[in-house]
């Protein structure tokens, strides 16, 4: 049997039960605040949001080194793993996987195989998670990366923001930009176009109808039968975060419904209060 190792960036939130369950690896990015700078795996949202209200402006977020990885990927060889699988935020809107690609040159093997999730939060870490699960049924890298392809087509990602302003000061809001100064009044919700970039999928007046026009979509996935496995981010915002798991468990209870908090990049860039929906067909008959 082949030993894979599982290798994904800090964007994607898993919580430290599950990394450590299946043994991922994650390889951070970084967080700006001022004059000082973090990685994302080092800052709690109290810590970052306690730090950010004693700056003027936003932070900013940074790739990993191409060492990071490249330090990751040894360690892992040196362990006993005969193969990678590393799994990474949309190549549209970081050079994250820029970093990967150029550390899988230096690396002293060549069983390093990169996924470009397109996609970011859970969207990116529930991948990485299927990817460990299978990993752990024994599959080969190149079935993981097989199924991996399969599986993204199925994963919706859906999040809905009290601002676009952060992400338009980023440059990471894609063809939406152009809307900031329509939606003063409108509650977007946001996901990643066929292009990998970050979009507005609908515009509502209200957070409540933002949340319901997302389940709109869930029960449409939900009608083919299959059973999902369903997973709830919030950005600081731990209540709302359990109300809105209740419901789901309470309307999906044959479903595997899950709760995350996403971290400091992505706070970074949706702000506050942010909170999304992330599902996909779980287990894959």
């Amino acid at each position: 049997m082949r030993k894979i190792g599982i290798v994904m960036d800090s964007t994607g939130y898993l919580p430290n039960a599950i990394l450590e369950q299946f043994q991922i690896r994650v390889v951070p990015l970084s967080v700006n605040i001022g004059n000082e700078t973090f990685y994302e795996t080092e800052l709690s949202n109290a810590v970052y949001f306690e730090k950010l209200s004693h700056i003027s402006g936003l932070s900013t977020t940074s790739q990993p080194s191409v060492g990071s990885f490249l330090e990751t990927y040894e360690s892992l060889l040196a362990e006993g793993i005969e193969e990678v699988v590393s799994i990474h935020i949309s190549s549209a809107i970081s050079g994250t996987l820029h970093s990967a690609q150029m550390a899988k040159e230096l690396a002293s093997s060549p069983n390093i195989h990169l996924f470009d999730s397109r996609s970011s939060a859970l969207g990116l870490g529930v991948l990485a998670w299927a990817a460990a699960e299978w990993a752990a049924e024994g599959l080969s890298a190149l079935q993981i990366m097989d199924r991996l392809h399969n599986l993204k087509q199925q994963t919706e990602l859906y999040f809905i923001v009290n601002t676009l302003e952060n992400l338009r000061k980023g440059g990471r809001i894609g063809g939406a930009a152009a809307l900031v100064g329509t939606l003063l009044q409108i509650k977007p919700i946001l996901y990643f176009n066929q292009n990998a970039q970050i979009d507005v999928f609908d515009k509502v007046r209200s957070r409540s109808r933002a949340w319901h026009r997302v389940l709109e979509e869930l029960n449409r996935a939900l009608s083919s039968g299959q059973r999902y496995r369903i997973c709830v981010m919030h950005v600081n915002i731990p209540e709302e975060g359990e109300i809105l798991l209740n419901e789901l468990k309470g309307r999906f209870p044959e479903h595997d419904v899950r709760l995350f908090e996403a971290g400091a990049v992505i706070a970074t860039h949706v702000g506050t209060g942010a909170f999304g929906l992330t599902f996909h067909p779980w287990p894959i008959l």
